[in-house]
């Protein structure tokens, strides 16, 4: 069940810090960065035993107030394959849009086929775009849009 974060505190903050550090090593965010997404943005985690084991972040865009962006998620490795990812972004993205979000993007590395078939596959994103070196020479992305009505679509199909 994805669970919204509404304050910072420091084991929580510890804790999202080794997931991103597990899942994306130096390039994962660090206090600096999860501190500003809790209080002004939307943090979701996820959790086995009272564990955080997975954690997504949103922010909205300034441009576009309907659309939250999507900047990160991770699942703690042993925690990988049980479908703790997957429920994590339905039951966050259900809650975004509840909050009258009507669009959700994210980019995704363009050869990460596994989170593009999830993210395509089981919540209904599109894709929209690609951003040649967007994190650096080489870091190439796929731009993937989710818009409300696609993903109740989606989720009526289960």
């Amino acid at each position: 069940m994805a669970e919204l974060i509404t304050t910072v505190e420091p084991a929580l903050l510890k804790r999202l810090v080794e997931l991103e550090q597990e899942a994306f090593g130096c390039g994962g965010m660090n206090e600096w960065h999860l501190v500003p997404l809790m209080r002004h943005g939307r943090v979701f985690v996820s959790k086995q035993n009272d564990s955080v084991v997975g954690a997504v972040q949103y922010m909205r865009d300034w441009d576009k107030p309907e659309l939250a962006y999507m900047v990160g998620v991770s699942v703690a490795t042993a925690a990988r394959g049980q479908g703790i990812g997957t429920e994590l972004l339905a039951e966050s993205i259900q809650q975004l849009f509840a909050d009258n979000f009507t669009e959700v993007e994210l980019t995704v590395a363009a050869d990460n086929a596994a989170a593009v078939k999830v993210y395509r596959e089981k919540l209904g994103f599109e894709v929209t775009g690609f951003r040649q070196n967007e994190y650096g020479q080489g870091q190439d992305r796929l731009v993937m849009m989710l818009i409300r009505e696609r993903f109740i679509g989606t989720l009526k199909k289960k």
